[in-house]
């Protein structure tokens, strides 16, 4: 029985070793190391017209022969001790065994508690926000940390700032941009239409009365169809605003580019309006400049793209926001 016991308790030494072997330290340099958390940055992931989303990033250093596992995230987003949001997580990544594994998580700081909390501040372009909490893992496998139970908690705190900004977007003054009655008549006779055809098709576009869907068949000249886009930044953080793609969608899907009229496509003022023009021909878009003219159909939509950037803070340059508006045709002026 005694040569049993000794046999059982040297394979379990053995098989101890081997578990907890890490590299050249053995056994002993494993049960004096445990699992350990650094922050590796936070940066603005997105925005949209709610908030801004940030990314957290972090490393795991696993010294253990095994994986573990990720059992849960909790981390208050905090503003002077007060919690704004929280971000709470039970899917994650696994801690790969002897090696360090990079994971992240995203949270959103709504526009509306940013305008509030600058309030009590007048002035300042950026907020000190905290994010404090724990990443827990599940160390079952692990005998050396079976004191802990099953799981370990590692502390997450990272200092970040948040710019003082909340972005508005509207579209106004839509109109269609339509040719004198002369020049329209000249349009129409250069494409090879007669005088007479020519003048009653002119008159009729521009009379204002319902038109039918066949009346541009045939006929290829360009109509100009103009909007305002109305920017500003409702917070004040000094800001750059780029607009990089505009186009306009039917339900069909593209239907045209839209471009700014004027050659500036960078806003840094606290606000500004930039002109856009669509430029439609009526080969290509005779239905959709019908539905114009008559102020009814379906609702195209105006997509924006631009890139923001926040000069005062580290943040990367041209971050991603885009705004879609769905133009009513029923407010569309003909000029």
């Amino acid at each position: 029985m005694k040569r049993n016991s000794v046999v059982a308790l040297l394979f379990a030494v053995t098989v101890s070793v081997l578990t907890f072997s890490c590299g050249s330290l053995g056994a002993l340099g494993d049960l004096l190391q445990t699992p350990s958390l650094s922050m590796e940055g936070i940066s603005i992931k997105s925005l949209d017209t709610e908030g801004i989303t940030f990314n957290c990033d972090y490393a795991i250093k696993n010294p253990y022969g095994v994986s573990l596992s990720l059992a849960g995230l909790n981390a208050d987003i905090s503003y002077e001790n007060s919690k704004v949001t929280n971000v709470n997580s039970t899917s994650g990544i696994s801690a790969r065994a002897q090696s360090t594994t990079k994971n992240s998580f995203n949270f959103k700081v709504p526009y509306t508690s940013i305008i509030n909390l600058a309030r009590s501040v007048s002035g300042k372009k950026t907020l000190p926000f905290a994010v404090d909490g724990t990443v827990t893992l599940d160390v079952s496998k692990i005998p050396a940390l079976s004191y802990l139970g099953d799981t370990m908690d590692l502390p997450v705190h990272a200092d970040f700032e948040v710019p003082v900004f909340k972005p508005k977007m509207s579209v106004s003054n839509l109109a269609v941009k339509m040719p004198t009655l002369s020049d329209l008549k000249d349009q129409l006779v250069n494409g090879g239409l007669g005088i007479l055809k020519a003048t009653q098709i002119a008159t009729t576009l521009l009379s204002g009365n319902k038109i039918t869907a066949d009346i541009l068949d045939g006929i290829d000249m360009n109509i100009d169809f103009t909007f305002d886009v109305n920017v500003a930044n409702e917070g004040s953080a000094d800001w750059s605003f780029d607009i990089k793609d505009c186009s306009l969608k039917t339900a069909a899907g593209a239907l045209a580019k839209v471009s700014p009229s004027g050659k500036a496509t960078g806003i840094t003022s606290k606000s500004a309006t930039v002109p856009m023009t669509v430029s439609l021909n009526t080969i290509q878009s005779g239905a959709f400049i019908v539905q114009l003219l008559n102020k009814s159909g379906n609702n195209p939509v105006f997509t924006l793209d631009t890139g923001l950037s926040f000069p005062d803070t580290k943040y990367a340059k041209d971050i991603p926001l885009s705004y879609s508006y769905e133009i009513p045709l029923s407010s569309v002026k003909k000029q």
